[in-house]
């Protein structure tokens, strides 16, 4: 089976978090004996062809090196249908990446195309004539919602897909609510890196116990919410210190409300960090938290890797986190915007060594079943030869 994989985001170097779940993906599915390639955006410093876990990488130019910044930002999902200052480099940069997918198909011939995002990729490549497979993994999906054209373009693409997948049930009903009818929909887990996270066990918990925030700076985390739980348990005299491991637009207005919450000596700011150092930062925590708000959680990507580099987790009931903790099972979940219940969720745990250990325990055996490389490409293979011609 020939494969061609497209995606805006994907790994420019050694060890990119950007779309590392999407290369992992394409090189697990070549070691399963599938003929894959990638055809993926270019950015400034990095060659036009390039082989990343195995896949060869063509990577699309769309203007000089400089003006290439339409992918990698984190920006093109937030802007594509509501700046119109964005069109400059985005209409290049969407002509160039459908072309690129048109002529690699031709050459390759693939017996099926495999796009990440409807938009751009799931978009492109429905030019090359080709079943394409769309995976949704969040950003579209808020995407759909919040934009009339978005959706009205978005629908197009997804009916003329041969299968529709999503990282979560959470965003696969939202795909839905949007689009109508779809030809064949499935609920896909991207794959972590299992081995490198689970590294993360044999770090010593830090003295006193860490709680972990990792993620943007934004309103729709709840970072604010964590906070005042974090001055809830230091008035009760609870030694704890809380790390926040993020950037955003929030950042300073965060920082204020921690001086005013008399926690300046209790939080460790840090902007974000490699991949290859969250497995140990995670393995020192005792509790990650994910206190996101609005539903606007895909799935909580952030709560699977810290259980498996063996720390708690607790999340909100918000968006897809309950697809990965499951309340007194995996972890604890607590209302969104509830500081009083959130603490009392840290209080329980870290005031308890055993259920601390039984509610990790089961997490991890979880997501080793759930979110390994195996499980992900067995899904997806399925899938493949479904909707593939014969």
């Amino acid at each position: 089976m020939k494969v061609l994989v497209v995606s805006h985001n994907f790994p420019r170097f050694a060890g990119d978090p950007a779309g590392a779940f999407v290369a992992r993906l394409a090189g697990a599915l070549g070691q399963r004996g599938v003929d894959v390639r990638a055809v993926v955006p270019h950015a400034a410093g990095l060659a036009e062809a390039d082989t990343i876990e195995g896949v060869p990488v063509r990577r699309v130019r769309y203007g000089p090196d400089r003006w290439e910044r339409v992918a990698y930002t984190g920006q093109l999902h937030r802007s594509a249908f509501s700046k119109p200052a964005t069109a400059l480099m985005l209409v290049p940069f969407l002509l160039a990446l459908r072309r690129a997918v048109r002529q690699e198909a031709a050459q390759f011939q693939p017996d099926l195309i495999h796009a990440h995002w409807w938009f751009p990729g799931g978009w492109a490549a429905l030019a090359a004539g080709r079943p394409v497979v769309v995976t949704c993994h969040g950003s579209d999906v808020r995407l759909l919602e919040h934009s009339r054209l978005a959706r009205l373009l978005g629908r197009g693409v997804l009916r003329k897909a041969a299968a529709v997948t999503a990282v979560s049930q959470f965003l696969l009903d939202g795909v839905a609510a949007q689009s109508g009818p779809l030809r064949e929909t499935l609920v896909t887990r991207m794959p972590i890196d299992l081995p490198v996270f689970e590294a993360g066990r044999a770090v010593a918990k830090a003295d006193p116990p860490i709680v972990l925030y990792a993620g943007n700076l934004v309103p729709t985390k709840g970072v604010d919410t964590l906070l005042d739980a974090i001055g809830i348990l230091v008035g009760r005299g609870i030694r704890v210190r809380l790390r926040i491991l993020g950037q955003g637009g929030e950042e300073g207005r965060l920082r204020a409300r921690a001086e005013q919450l008399g926690l300046g000596s209790v939080v460790e700011w840090s902007p974000f960090l490699p991949q290859q150092a969250m497995p140990a930062e995670y393995g020192r925590a005792s509790v990650t938290v994910l206190p996101s708000r609005g539903g606007t959680e895909g799935l909580g990507l952030t709560l699977v890797e810290a259980l498996a580099a063996g720390s708690a987790v607790v999340g909100t009931r918000s968006g897809g986190i309950p697809e990965v903790v499951e309340d007194e099972l995996t972890g604890r979940l607590v209302p969104p915007d509830h500081p009083g219940a959130l603490a009392d969720a840290l209080v329980s745990l870290l005031s308890n060594p055993g259920e601390l250990a039984r509610l990790t325990e089961q997490g991890q055996r979880r997501v080793s079943r759930e979110y390994g490389v195996d499980a992900a490409v067995t899904t997806f293979l399925e899938l493949f030869r479904r909707v593939a011609p014969d």
